[in-house]
């Protein structure tokens, strides 16, 4: 519901990060996590909402250069589409 939440409240894009499965203090949460995110991106499609404005990737606490990697990368992805108009009716 937060990813569909932040495209309802205007986002221009949503990145959903998660510790790698079988590598998390909260046990089994990746794993769920990871059978939501493909239903996600399903609904995602299913209204019309282009699939390069959500990205979901694995990457640990101990991995902060491969966080900032991520997040600059989806930031100059997200400024060379352009602000999200939403989806027409």
């Amino acid at each position: 519901m937060f990813v569909l939440k932040g495209f309802q409240k205007g986002f221009d894009a949503v990145m959903v990060l998660g510790c790698h499965p079988g590598d998390c203090h909260y046990a089994k949460g990746n794993y769920y996590a990871r059978r939501r995110i493909a239903l996600v991106k399903d609904l995602l499609k299913s209204l019309g909402i282009p699939e390069e404005r959500f990205h979901f990737e694995w990457v640990s606490a101990s991995e902060g250069n491969r966080f900032a990697e991520l997040v600059t990368e989806m930031t100059e992805k997200i400024k060379k589409i352009g602000p999200f108009e939403g989806v027409t009716p």
